[in-house]
């Protein structure tokens, strides 16, 4: 059901501000509402100010250990999904009492990465450096002594179709000595003394021959030995980049402070941000907060030990309070489904008890493989119960998986498949034996039947939705409405159902004749009341065709559970299949391919098949069902509380 929500407006002394808020945040069930959403907003306004906190300096510093953090992530051993973490009181996060060993680790991984920074720098310098060198490193002059007062050696680079002894012979007679010090696929590195006096000459003659001038680097010393110190160099720089490395993987393995302190430094600001909500005068403050009404109780206990004024209050008409699902076990898991969607409207109703049986079974009905719902059932409730916190999407979604394997054994077991016919399938491959497995009913055989069943059910979904739709109607005082848009609907829809059973079943008479004068009453009904909000005889004329018309939609909507046939008979005939390809081998061979193809494809099987099942599913109950009665629009009802990252929060009576 929704949970009755009241709103809490209360009066306090300032002195005892920060003991009543995080005796609050404790209780993580009041939800805080601005000033503006006060209803005695206008009149405070007047008398007190805003509280304006700045969390800037708390995000900054958090902002700075996250860094951190992630930096060291990279580092180490992934804790996994159902790893513990440790349990911490709420008043020890609020402490700080880790900040400035945080920070100080913080600052040390910020100043190691930035040293690996310079190291990688330097290297990618080196190579640079060494990739420009080395087609040269044959030469052996000083490359910072390659000029004198008559002569200067420059270096170029020709094209690999360059006629070398041409070059040379016209080179020389113009005064200029040549060296090809190296070449390569593309290139010629070429060294060139030249007479001062001849150098333009010179530079002629090698552009008409395709030669780029080559940038060597500004060093002393020979090629050669400027390559020898750029190996020591490299040499050095990978130890400094291994010990920097090491140095983060050490600070990973006890990086518990910056955690701690990361999520302190989240419930402070979340604290910090509470007193957004809050109005203040000199000695006093004000804050409104909507509670559920099964939790007063728990508010009460905490405001009685103080010297306060509060009240509650009923929402008003123009009030929408936000929303919260409270369900038995067995629902609650399957209100994730319905906040994917969206939340109804506070004053609607709760679809997740119906939702939930619905759900099950067509799931169930969907996958329809006994063995696989075995594996949902320890992969799901196995996995929710690892869980250190049993809260959250993820625990929700683990505990549906568990429930809907247990609706895929009931069918699986109906149909007579355990990981589809295997054991009928060995039996007779290996063995040529011939083995019945139970069975109720036979998909590949008897389709009809399941057909049969999966539109019976879709049938009773939707007569559930019109339903809902007509106790809403009910409840805001328009029964007229409920008995034209859902009544008579009713009348036509179990008219023509009845008289298509009745006439499959070779039936006449009485029965018939009842059904199908109830649809006939129901259809004039239709069209009689269809337009009645319509201010012209024209506009009810049409709003009633219109509304009889209606019918294509509900017929599309009832075909739309065949999908439950298409569905189960595909994971099936699946199985089926790679059982097939599983038994082609005889043993003792056989037991080897056996075991890969039974895991390979009955995995993939289970992955593709399931996940078809949970998304038509949820279509039909977003689409199908939801379409007849959902009011959306809700809020969700986010407590006042403290979240951590790292840690599990530690709350009063151990939640």
């Amino acid at each position: 059901m929704i949970v009755q929500m009241e709103k809490l407006v209360l009066h306090a002394l300032s002195d005892d501000r920060k003991t009543i808020l995080r005796r609050l945040m404790q209780l993580k069930c009041i939800h805080l509402l601005t000033p503006e959403q006060m209803q005695e907003f206008e009149e405070i306004a007047s008398l007190s100010e805003r509280d304006v906190p700045s969390t800037y300096e708390y995000e900054t510093k958090r902002s700075e250990i996250s860094s951190a953090l992630s930096v060291l992530a990279e580092h180490e051993c992934k804790p996994g999904l159902f790893a513990k973490k440790e349990e911490l009181p709420l008043e020890e996060l609020l402490s700080l009492d880790s900040l400035d060993e945080g920070l100080k680790m913080a600052s040390a991984v910020r100043g190691i990465v930035a040293n690996i920074a310079e190291v990688k720098s330097a290297q990618s310098a080196d190579l640079f450096t060494r990739q420009t060198l080395l087609p040269w490193q044959a030469l052996d002059i000083p490359l910072d002594k390659a000029e004198s007062r008559t002569s200067v050696v420059e270096f170029f680079t020709f094209p690999l179709e360059t006629d070398l002894n041409r070059l040379q012979d016209e080179s020389a007679a113009l005064g200029c000595a040549l060296e090809v010090v190296s070449s390569d696929a593309a290139l010629h590195y070429v060294a060139a003394s030249t007479l001062r006096s001849a150098r333009g000459e010179v530079m002629n003659l090698f552009k008409e021959m395709g030669a780029l001038p080559a940038a060597l680097p500004a060093l002393s010393g020979t090629v050669a030995a400027n390559l020898a110190a750029i190996d020591a160099r490299e040499k050095q720089n990978a130890e400094n980049a291994a010990a920097l490395s090491q140095s983060l993987i050490n600070m990973a393995k006890d990086d518990a402070p910056m955690k701690r302190a990361y999520d302190q430094l989240g419930a402070v600001i979340a604290e910090q941000r509470s007193r957004q909500s809050l109005l203040l005068t000199e000695k006093t403050f004000t804050v409104a907060a909507w509670v559920p009404v099964p939790e007063k109780e728990k508010v009460d206990a905490v405001l009685r030990d103080f010297c306060c004024f509060y009240a509650y209050h009923a929402p008003e008409k123009n009030e929408e309070p936000p929303v919260k699902f409270k369900n038995s076990k067995l629902v609650e898991p399957f209100a994730v489904i319905t906040e994917m969607y969206g939340l109804p409207a506070p004053n609607s109703v709760d679809p997740n008890p119906l939702l939930a049986p619905f759900f099950f079974l067509f799931f169930g009905m969907m996958l329809s493989d006994a063995g696989y719902g075995l594996l949902l059932i320890v992969l799901g409730f196995g996995a929710a119960r690892m869980m250190q916190k049993k809260e959250g999407m993820m625990y929700q979604l683990l505990r549906v998986i568990g429930l809907c394997g247990i609706s895929t054994v009931f069918w699986g077991a109906v149909y007579g498949s355990w990981f589809g016919n295997l054991v009928t399938q060995i039996a007779e491959s290996w063995f040529h034996k011939t083995v019945l497995v139970p069975m109720l009913i036979d998909p590949l055989k008897d389709p009809m039947t399941i057909l049969i069943l999966s539109v019976a059910f879709g049938f009773i979904h939707l007569l559930t939705g019109m339903a809902v739709n007509a106790y809403l109607l009910i409840r805001r005082g328009r029964a007229w409405d409920a008995v034209c848009d859902v009544g008579f609907w009713y009348m036509v829809l179990i008219g023509l159902a009845g008289l298509l059973v009745v006439t499959m079943g070779g039936g006449a008479g009485v029965v018939d004749k009842v059904f199908m004068w109830m649809a006939i009453l129901g259809a004039v009904g239709l069209l009689l009341t269809g337009g009645r909000e319509k201010p012209s005889l024209f506009g009810k004329i049409t709003g009633g065709l219109g509304s009889l018309y209606n019918i294509t939609s509900y017929f599309s909507d009832i075909l739309s559970y065949s999908r439950i046939l298409a569905l189960g008979l595909a994971t099936g005939v699946i199985s089926m299949v790679v059982n097939i390809l599983a038994t082609m081998t005889a043993p003792p061979l056989g037991i080897i391919l056996f075991i890969a193809i039974f895991l390979f494809g009955h995995a993939l099987n289970l992955a593709i098949n399931a996940l078809g099942a949970y998304v038509h599913t949820s279509r039909l109950q977003y689409v199908e069902f939801f379409g007849k009665f959902y009011e959306g629009g809700g809020r969700p009802f986010t407590p006042f509380t403290a979240e951590a990252k790292y840690h599990i929060i530690k709350r009063q009576g151990g939640n």
